[in-house]
């Protein structure tokens, strides 16, 4: 190797290195590149369509798949119009097929405030392409300007409406006679708003005899849940909605884009299927006679919280009538008719003002006072008449018979309480049928002991007082006893309680129950579910429902529902229910007077529950009077001076409508003997033209006699004229060779007049007295109501109907 050296040679040079060549570029093939750019392509396309189009898809899946139907709804209301046809309400028939409430066709005025902007839109379209033909009018103030004139609506609401411009359907104006509607229909024709405003039909109840049975059929109204429909509310209507309501039909027709209807190019019409008609057990006769009478006797005896009737058949548990006090028109069911609850509101708007929450309660008050049917929903003591349920059922265990005697001091004593008979001087020795006629507290207790706490709640039950009756109306009451239930009833500190309840007191029912209860012990003995709907019928007249007379039980047995009955007509002929009795009818029943104990003041209820014809009941009676107002000078009478008691309010007002009912159910006088004596009707026998001889002999055969007016020796003419129906005994005038006056009389107050001042001052008129009420007269027997009121102009020799009433057991229960 040789060496390097050391130092470098000045004249030493580097050589230069020599360049090497560069390689050669390796050939690609041309395919390959260009797929190398198309993946590229592919890759950047690919994240392209999924960053922009899978929201797309997404959201399309959203519009088609998962919100499908909502835009089909939306699309299908565009398109469309769908107008609901209301279905025509189901009459509702009493017994004899009167109608009691129906339903006429009338309209509705629908605002589409949405179309009125697609008429408004047309318009400004045609104005613009030519504004020398076509007239700009504004479509909102042209409706705002007619329904305010037209129909007394608020500008303010009108217009508030027309700003709801997605809707197509707001009830503008309800109820539309076919009258009116005929100038709704021209105006909208004239100004063609055919889409922006429109009628639909719809029904409105009618109650033609107004307040008539208004708490059995109830009213119409609107609710929350109903909206702009009407459903039924209370009694009937409410009971029956799914019967009566039937369903509503629908009419659909195309439209176009502008919203204009096409009738010719789709339209469907869904009939609508009309309400069943409904009969009840009512009858509406009866049922306007115990109103009228329950509305006389609240104002005749100043009762301050009203009152109620019910009228039974006792032998299938149909209502024949049922009316509550204070009532109302269903046909206007807001308004307060009342004259006490109208003094009332009246006082509260004079203290706060009609504009004040005071009042409005008051108003809210009134009206739920109004609609309550006292009947069917108020708890009362029913007092002395609950004792003939306890004798029937002392009777039906064998504890007590017919025979048996009862002696009464005035008071006894139970569980440590002297407890008092209202009469305090007591009723001395009487067998059981005397003890229920005289309504003998002391007599009661003793046979309530007898029967045993035990075996009296079992009466309870089974009498059906502890349940609710199942009657066909919403509403019933519930009944109260005494707190403990049965265990205390049946404990030795029940025994006071045992006493009094065996006369009605210290517990609480509903009429409703009371009435069937007592059914069970007339009709043989058979507790019957109490009913007011007879039938249901639907629109092609078929019968979708009759009611069975459905038994709940055998209470009594039949021979204890025959003594029972007897007893009470006892207790009318010649005990405490006297002031009942009516010639010709038999009449049975019981007087109650209950105190209203734990209420305030001295209140009581007076009531008579009554049977007719008493050897076979075909009408049961429960009425009863809420707290006659008391007399300030004696507060045992009412400011018209009637002993306050079932007795003498309640038993004379009951008298005289179960003979009305009986009249009109066709059920035939039967007078007994002492009926025929004390002066039975009789036809008069023409006599004109006779000799007085003559005259007199064919009176006589008739059990008339005469009085004669003139000295003529022929009869020229005679009062009443022959053929008239006179009470037997009364004397026929004959005038004798002078004329008949041809002038009318006036007939005078005849109430609280003796029997033999009523005569007196009738016969001095020329005029005839029909004595009914009690048998016997005494010296505080008085005239309780005329058929014709004072200052009638009647003709002499008509007729007047008074009612006695003996008022001389003041202490009568």
């Amino acid at each position: 190797m040789a060496a390097r050296p050391r130092r470098r040679d000045p004249a030493y040079q580097r050589p230069q290195s020599v360049p090497r060549p560069a390689p050669a570029p390796v050939a690609q093939p041309e395919g390959r590149a260009n797929r190398s750019l198309l993946l590229r392509v592919i890759f950047l396309m690919c994240l392209c369509g999924a960053v922009l189009f899978i929201p797309l898809v997404w959201q399309l899946y959203q519009l088609q798949i998962v919100q499908h139907d909502y835009y089909e709804q939306l699309a299908v209301r565009n398109q469309t119009r769908d107008v609901t046809v209301t279905a025509n309400r189901g009459t509702i028939y009493d017994s004899e097929g009167g109608i009691m409430a129906m339903s006429a066709t009338v309209y509705n005025l629908i605002l589409s405030p949405k179309d009125a902007v697609a008429k408004q839109s047309s318009i400004d379209d045609a104005v613009a392409k030519n504004p020398k033909k076509n007239e700009y009018w504004n479509v909102n103030q042209t409706i705002v300007d007619y329904l305010t004139e037209e129909f007394g609506l608020s500008e303010e609401r009108v217009r508030s409406s027309l700003e709801k411009t997605n809707s197509q359907h707001i009830v503008m104006v309800g109820e539309i006679s076919d009258e009116q509607a005929k100038e709704v229909r021209e105006f909208i024709r004239e100004h063609k708003l055919t889409s922006a405003l429109y009628l639909t039909p719809t029904s409105k109840r009618f109650y033609p005899s107004t307040a008539t049975a208004a708490h059995v059929l109830g009213f119409m109204s609107q609710t929350k849940d109903s909206g702009d429909r009407k459903i039924g509310a209370y009694g009937v209507e409410a009971n029956y909605e799914s019967y009566l309501a039937g369903k509503a039909g629908r009419v659909i027709t195309g439209r176009n884009a502008s919203g204009t209807q096409m009738l010719s190019s789709y339209e469907a019409y869904l009939d609508a299927e009309d309400g069943c008609s409904v009969r009840l057990t009512l009858n509406g006769k009866i049922q306007a006679i115990a109103e009228q009478t329950l509305k006389t006797a609240v104002e005749k005896y100043s009762i301050k919280n009203g009152g109620f009737v019910i009228v039974m058949d006792p032998k299938t548990g149909a209502l024949l009538a049922m009316a509550s006090s204070p009532d109302y028109d269903p046909n206007s069911y807001s308004s307060v008719v009342d004259a006490h609850l109208l003094e009332q509101l009246q006082s509260v708007s004079d203290q706060y003002g009609a504009d004040s929450s005071e009042y409005k309660s008051a108003l809210s008050s009134a009206r739920n006072l109004q609609w309550r049917n006292k009947a069917l929903s108020d708890g009362y003591e029913p007092g002395s008449t609950f004792k003939a349920l306890v004798i029937a059922a002392a009777l039906e265990e064998g504890v007590i018979s017919l025979n048996d005697t009862y002696y009464c001091g005035g008071h006894a004593s139970y569980g440590g309480h002297s407890i008092n008979c209202h009469k305090t001087a007591g009723h001395g020795s009487q067998n059981l049928t005397e003890a229920l006629a005289n309504s003998c507290n002391v007599a009661l207790m003793e046979i309530g002991m007898k029967l045993g706490a035990e075996r009296f709640w079992d009466y309870l039950e089974d009498y059906g007082l502890m349940d609710k009756t199942g009657i066909d109306l919403a509403g019933e009451g519930s009944s109260i006893f005494w707190p403990g239930g049965r265990d205390y009833f049946t404990s030795e500190i029940g025994l006071s309680s045992l006493a009094v309840a065996s006369f009605g007191q210290t517990f609480k029912i509903t009429p409703i129950r009371m009435i069937t209860s007592f059914a069970s012990v007339i009709n043989g003995g058979h507790l019957l579910t109490p009913y007011v709907v007879q039938s249901v019928t639907d629109a092609e007249g078929s019968v979708v429902y009759e009611h069975e007379v459905q038994e709940v039980r055998q209470v009594l047995s039949a021979d204890t529902s025959e003594k029972l009955c007897a007893m009470l007509e006892y207790v009318v002929s010649g005990g405490s229910g006297k002031n009942a009795y009516n010639a010709g009818y038999r009449i049975g029943g019981k007087t109650g007077t209950s105190e209203k104990i734990g209420e305030e003041g001295n209140d009581v209820i007076c009531s008579f529950m009554g049977c007719a014809p008493a050897n076979d009941p075909q009408i049961l009676v429960l009425i009863a009077f809420d707290s006659p107002q008391r007399s300030e000078a004696n507060p045992k009478y009412t400011p018209g001076g009637t002993y306050i008691s079932g007795g003498n309010i309640a038993a004379p007002v009951a008298g005289t409508l179960m003979a009305q009912i009986l009249d009109q159910l066709g059920v035939e006088k039967q007078y007994t003997n002492s009926d025929e004596l004390s002066g039975s009707d009789v036809s008069v026998p023409l006599v004109t033209g006779n000799t007085l001889d003559e005259a007199k002999a064919a009176l006589k055969a008739r059990n008339l006699t005469l009085r004669t007016v003139g000295d003529g020796d022929t009869v020229t003419g005679q009062i009443p004229t022959a053929g008239a129906s006179i009470p037997g005994g009364s004397a026929v005038v004959l005038y004798m060779g002078t004329d008949v006056p041809a002038d009318t009389v006036t007939v005078p107050d005849l109430t609280g007049k003796s029997p033999s001042a009523v005569e007196s001052a009738l016969s001095a008129l020329g005029l005839y007295v029909r004595a009914t009420g009690v048998t016997s007269y005494s010296g505080s027997t008085t005239a309780a109501s005329q058929s014709f009121p004072e200052g009638a102009e009647v003709s002499r020799g008509t007729v007047v109907e008074v009612r006695f009433v003996d008022d001389a057991i003041t202490d009568r229960n």
